[in-house]
């Protein structure tokens, strides 16, 4: 064999791969490939929440507005859909509703002071009167005594800062009400009521 022949030996003539560096390559390669085949799912999972849309759903109800009057506030419950990031799920929830210039006013059942649930009436409650002169007071938070009116604005001696949330809702082609996300309002706009009007 001539010594300036490397023909046969590739590792000499610096050609092509060793045993050790073929391996190395294709466990290497074997290990990437399957650690992204574990990761994809994770990373599309991990943001999968963002590209959902928040507060968009609307819950239907059996209600039609013309259960609901403009003189006292009706106690009516129904089964909330929520998205929350990776949950989904149906839960139970009370409301409370009135007409106010021919719209529905969807009112939150928790306190806007610490988040309580308010107990309400469907007449004044004569007992609070007496701290809150001139002024009707339908719901209360037996917890912290916060006061509210039958349009749940709050009154000035409560602790609570601003009104009940109210829900958005829309009106479907059956007539039934489907009940949407809740909304902030101030006392400066509580009758501001960006649902549809009903008759």
């Amino acid at each position: 064999m001539d010594e300036n022949d490397t023909s046969t030996n590739p590792q000499e003539s610096g050609q092509g791969l060793t045993r050790r560096q073929f391996l190395s390559y294709v466990l290497g390669g074997t290990g990437a490939f399957m650690g992204t085949l574990i990761a994809a799912p994770m990373v599309v999972s991990a943001f999968d929440p963002i590209h959902r849309s928040a507060g968009g759903s609307f819950s239907k109800t059996n209600w039609k507005p013309s259960q609901f009057n403009d003189q006292y506030p009706l106690h009516v419950t129904f089964s909330q859909h929520i998205d929350d990031a990776w949950n989904s799920q149906d839960k139970p929830n009370d409301v409370y509703v009135i007409k106010y210039q021919n719209k529905l006013m969807i009112m939150s059942h928790v306190c806007t002071h610490l988040g309580c649930h308010v107990e309400g009436s469907d007449q004044p409650q004569p007992k609070f009167m007496a701290s809150d002169v001139g002024h009707d007071v339908w719901f209360f938070c037996p917890c912290h005594g916060s006061h509210y009116n039958k349009y749940g604005v709050n009154t000035p001696s409560s602790p609570a800062p601003r009104p009940l949330d109210l829900y958005h809702y829309k009106i479907e082609s059956d007539g039934t009400v489907s009940v949407g996300s809740n909304f902030q309002r101030t006392d400066a706009t509580w009758s501001v009521n960006p649902n549809p009007t009903v008759d």
